[in-house]
């Protein structure tokens, strides 16, 4: 058996390798995309192993010579993977990038070499499996959508919503599940026990430590800072394009700034935005997504901007009704949003613009209609038994409850149709017990936390140097994490 991990400063595969290496006859390669001091482990390291590892940005140079177009049009037809829709919706390459301006041409020899480099690992590796966790950034998301045409399997973890909870699938929009609930059968006691599951389920729940954990302190920060002045690689900004543009004085004045905006946005939300709703009128409610993240960008690629999404619903509801939009509560992690984004919203006549401090919770339980791009807010109407549209593939789309918008032209029939469609609750028990019997026992918001306060400075810094008996140590004492996780993919292979 050969496996090809993912590998990063998230440090997961690095633990999951380790705890597989002895539990199993398999020849590991692993592909390592970290920032320079990190590197300087993974070069050294006798934890794992490996065969072979490829140091990713090594392999992905600025270079000015002309886009192989011909090859590039050719990747797209031989393994029908759409470049422009990664490329587009890569925070680092466009909208998002404050740093840095990408030019086309960049762009697509940037693609080039990284559908090269790939195409030449797997050939290289021959993996029967490919171990990874749900991708941030287009290069991972390519390597997984390349590794499923050419038939290799996929293990990557996501987050699963169902209690604190994840699962180990090949596609992030269905968690390979069966696309029907026919078969699912329910004992007395699962069906007793659904309001119990339901309420360790909602997303409000289970953030709700991850949010006050992520509240890093004054002095946290202040050391984040200090080591960056002192330590940071400024090699970054030449060998990492995600890198590109930085530099001291740019990110010390863009951390200031930010900072700077996000008070005065927030004066701005606490001065225009509705705390006080009135929930007896018919609404539907639609609550933002946090910009940037993958759960859009990879999922609905084509139903990014927000704004103009409202405006969609907006215009497709029924005439006593109105539409409540809120603000994400962890929208404050990016500064929120330019003020004009919440102008333009507050300016639509049936729009109502909540403030993020409003429970999610209470207007969902009192709307007649959830709508959301790709949000939680969907499954969490389904545990209260309410309707929803969503605008791209999500596991939960099987409930007859959750309508998926493909066309906008459909978009007022389909809110006329949610709105009027009785809902059965026995299919939202059905797909809890799925989920149960598909879940494992891994919590991503704890490990998050447990990694960044081992080894980033000030639990913000990434480029950091990791001591490989501090890495080891790690691994050791948070055993029963990796051990379940090894196990997990061990079960999955030998499933298949």
């Amino acid at each position: 058996m050969k496996l090809l991990f993912w590998m990063n400063v998230f440090m997961l595969h690095f633990g999951i390798a380790y705890y597989l290496k002895d539990k199993i006859n398999a020849e590991f390669t692993a592909i390592i995309d970290t920032p320079n001091k990190p590197k300087q482990m993974f070069l050294n390291q006798k934890i794992v192993n490996f065969k072979k590892t490829w140091y990713f940005h090594d392999h992905i140079k600025k270079i000015t010579a002309t886009p192989d177009l011909e090859y590039l049009a050719n990747f797209e037809k031989k393994y029908n993977i759409d470049l422009w829709k990664l490329a587009i919706n890569e925070r680092h390459f466009y909208k998002f990038n404050k740093f840095y301006k990408f030019s086309t041409n960049e762009i697509l020899k940037f693609l080039e070499q990284e559908c090269k480099l790939f195409e030449r690992i797997l050939e290289e590796a021959k993996p029967d499996y490919f171990l990874t966790y749900d991708p941030p950034f287009h290069h991972q998301k390519l390597l997984m959508d390349l590794c499923k045409a050419k038939g290799i399997k996929v293990l990557c973890i996501f987050i699963s919503r169902y209690k604190d909870k994840s699962i180990i699938a090949q596609e992030g929009t269905t968690f390979d599940l069966p696309q029907n609930l026919e078969s699912i059968k329910l004992n007395e006691l699962e069906t007793n026990r659904i309001n119990e599951i339901i309420n360790k389920s909602s997303y409000n729940v289970l953030t709700k430590k991850w949010t006050n954990e992520r509240n890093t302190s004054t002095s946290n920060k202040i050391k984040a800072l200090i080591d960056y002045l002192l330590f940071s690689d400024s090699k970054n900004t030449q060998s990492n394009f995600t890198y590109y543009g930085r530099n001291k004085r740019k990110v010390i004045q863009d951390t200031v700034m930010f900072y700077i905006k996000r008070e005065w946005r927030s004066n701005y939300l606490e001065k225009n935005l509705k705390k006080n709703i009135d929930l007896n009128v018919p609404f539907v409610y639609f609550p933002l997504n946090i910009d940037a993240e993958l759960t859009i960008l990879h999922y609905a690629p084509l139903f990014t901007n927000q704004t103009e999404i409202i405006k969609h619903i907006a215009k497709s509801l029924p005439i006593d009704y109105v539409l409540y939009v809120k603000e994400h509560i962890h929208a404050v992690f990016r500064g929120w949003r330019e003020t004009n984004q919440y102008k333009q919203l507050i300016e639509i006549p049936n729009v109502v613009l909540i403030h993020p401090s409003y429970s999610s919770n209470e207007l969902i339980k009192n709307s007649k209609l959830v709508t959301t791009i790709r949000g939680t807010a969907s499954i969490d109407a389904a545990y209260q038994n309410k309707p929803s549209i969503i605008f791209g593939d999500m596991a939960h789309d099987m409930l007859p409850s959750v309508y998926k918008i493909k066309n906008l032209d459909d978009l007022p029939k389909l809110i006329k149709t949610a709105l009027s469609t009785p809902i059965n609750p026995i299919h939202i028990k059905k797909y809890l017990k799925l989920m149960k019997d598909r879940s494992i026992e891994f919590n991503w918001w704890d490990y998050e936390n447990k990694r960044n306060n081992q080894f980033y400075s000030g639990n913000i810094l990434s480029d950091v140097e990791y001591q490989e008996n501090k890495v080891k140590d790690f691994f050791d004492n948070n055993k029963e994490i990796f051990e379940t996780l090894a196990n997990a993919h061990i079960e999955k292979m030998n499933f298949d």
